[in-house]
């Protein structure tokens, strides 16, 4: 829980709050596959709501089209791929929305305008034929057991953490809520854990010892769900494309063919080597991409026999820098900015504490408990700006402060290497028409992290301003920091993510609406993080039950007290937001 300290420093203050480990996406199928079918348009969900696929990729949103999308998902190892408000591309291994008329989906593709990219909370669906229809699939005996799998907090072997009570917990009910989601793989851990996911993420491998799974299930004791840090595998192979990435089309997963001829081949191919670097401001990242000489040998006979071919191999080398400055589960925070004044540096502590929502609905329960560390975090900033940060005691800027306030977790620059069967062909998208409007182009870091919406207070249950039930604040709603957004009439953003181009915007006339998804979004979070931290006496405070009552109650009082809340002329200009 947040300590006594951070506490009494954020009453003092008078402060408001708020607002993907980010999801290892592996590079997009370079090799021609089988062109993905189009679903059609399905919802992708209000503030809150689940979206229509799983996954929300990190791809560039301002060139988009649906080859660049399919490619990625097709890379990952996803059955489906989903665009969304002009550029926006996601993954997953099923549907979890309503399928929608396609006049909804009407957004052109920011890469190419011939193409459709979904709507403001549309998106246009597309699916991977090489997958054995998920409605063939028997249920849970698809799934064979793999064996005992090394995992650890940083790097999850399986990516999706499935919420059960995890007092009840058997393979058998893990194993469902992986299937009912289309995942292949489902594992459990530590008795009471159970994760989900379509492949397996690198640095874990088998364990050197089997009987390292040797934790009881908390359902059933008959059953063994894996152990500390170690994961009991299993795998329903038919959830799974018959033809990844890398399989030539048609071949149903491999690259072996069987011929009857008289004649014998044999084929020499050299291919060149390419080196690629790109530049962009504050990011910078070098890709280096090899192609090595290989010899591809034919050989036919006048009987039946096999013929093997392989093409030549690229091998591509990313190094970027580091962009995880703490670290919390599944979630990552952006860096804060450097600073040479008090004003600069409490700037640097809105954009620490806007992150804070996002923390909590990203990391994973438990994981998502170290959030209170990280809100601790930037109450120590702030308490710096406001203490230690005036005149030349802030020529250290962050350097400084990070020195005496470590953050936890976080990440260095990376190096990535992967090998692939080379490209045959190259397709390019040329876009067309004149340019998209209403793409967000310019932004600006939010001034403050005070919201427009009001907590509730309810002396029976003890929560108010400045102590929200089990610490979970209310998000922010201020101004919209992006420029064309706002533009467009969107004046007011609900901080949610730690990209605010992800974070829900509205009108002014629907300010109300604003603050309903801000209660809704904290009643999420109080009850799949503090609610469930009680549940697993992870947490020392009141029943289960209580909690829950506690966190209902809030929501419902939050969702009157902001029913008739007016704007009272805020955000009146773009600049108000800065």
């Amino acid at each position: 829980m947040i300590t006594t300290k951070s506490l009494a420093a954020i009453a003092a203050l008078s402060l408001a709050t708020i607002v993907q480990a980010e999801y290892p996406e592996l590079p997009s199928c370079a090799s021609p596959f089988t062109p993905f079918v189009y679903q059609g348009c399905y919802d992708n969900g209000q503030a809150g709501q689940p979206s229509a696929l799983s996954l929300r990729s990190g791809l560039d949103t301002q060139t988009m089209t649906i080859e660049i999308c399919t490619a990625h998902c097709k890379g990952n190892n996803f059955r489906l791929a989903g665009l969304g408000y002009y550029g926006v591309c996601y993954c997953g291994p099923l549907v979890q929305t309503a399928k929608l008329d396609e006049s909804q989906c009407t957004f052109p593709c920011s890469g190419n305008n011939s193409e459709t990219c979904g709507g403001d909370t549309q998106v246009n669906i597309w699916a991977d034929p090489t997958f054995p229809p998920y409605e063939d699939q028997t249920g849970i005996d698809e799934y064979a057991y793999v064996d005992c799998w090394t995992d650890n907090q940083s790097e999850r072997t399986l990516f999706f953490y499935q919420s059960l009570d995890g007092n009840t917990l058997t393979n058998e009910i893990c194993q469902q809520s992986c299937f009912d989601n289309g995942y292949p793989y489902a594992g459990t851990e530590y008795a009471s854990e159970c994760y989900c996911g379509v492949m397996l993420q690198a640095g874990d491998t088998v364990a050197d010892d089997p009987a390292s799974c040797n934790t009881a299930c908390n359902g059933n004791s008959a059953e063994t769900c894996g152990g500390g840090n170690r994961l009991s595998l299993y795998l329903a192979k038919d959830l799974q494309s018959t033809e990844p990435c890398g399989a030539p089309p048609g071949s149903g997963g491999g690259g072996t063919t069987t011929t009857t001829t008289t004649t014998t081949t044999t084929t020499t191919t050299t291919a060149p080597t390419t080196t690629t670097t790109t530049t962009t401001t504050d990011t910078t990242t070098t890709t280096t991409t090899t192609t090595t000489d290989t010899t591809t040998t034919t050989t036919t006979t006048p009987t039946t026999g096999t013929t093997t071919t392989s093409g030549p191999v690229c091998t591509t080398t990313t190094v970027s820098p580091g962009t995880c400055e703490y670290k919390v589960g599944k979630w990552c925070s952006n860096p804060i900015p450097d600073w040479t004044n008090q004003k600069e540096c409490l700037t640097a502590y809105s954009q620490c504490s806007i992150q804070r929502a996002s923390c909590f609905s990203k990391a994973g329960f438990p994981d998502a408990l170290g959030c209170f560390d990280y809100t601790e975090w930037c109450t120590d900033l702030n308490v710096y700006c406001l203490t230690s940060c005036s005149g030349a005691k802030c020529a250290g800027g962050k350097a400084a402060f990070i020195k005496k306030f470590a953050p936890e977790g976080g990440s260095p620059p990376s190096t990535q290497t992967w090998t692939y069967p080379c490209p045959t062909t190259v397709t390019t998208a040329t876009r067309t028409g004149g340019a998209i409007q209403g793409y967000p182009t310019t932004s600006c870091a939010v001034a403050t992290p005070t919201g427009m919406c009001q907590q509730p207070t309810n002396k029976k249950f003890g929560y108010g301003q400045g102590h929200s039930v089990g610490d979970i604040d209310l998000p922010v709603v201020t101004c919209n920091n992006i420029k064309s957004d706002y533009s467009a009439g969107n004046v007011f953003k609900l901080y949610t993510d730690k990209d605010s181009t992800k974070s829900p915007a509205y009108s002014r006339a629907q300010f109300q609406a604003a603050c309903a998804d801000a209660c809704k979004s904290q009643f999420q979070q109080c009850g799949s993080v503090y609610v469930e931290g009680v549940k697993t006496r992870r947490l020392n405070s009141q029943s289960a039950k209580d909690a829950d009552a506690a966190c209902k109650a809030q929501y419902q009082d939050c969702l009157n007290v902001n029913k008739d809340v007016k704007d009272t002329g805020h955000c009146t200009s773009w600049a108000d937001s800065c």
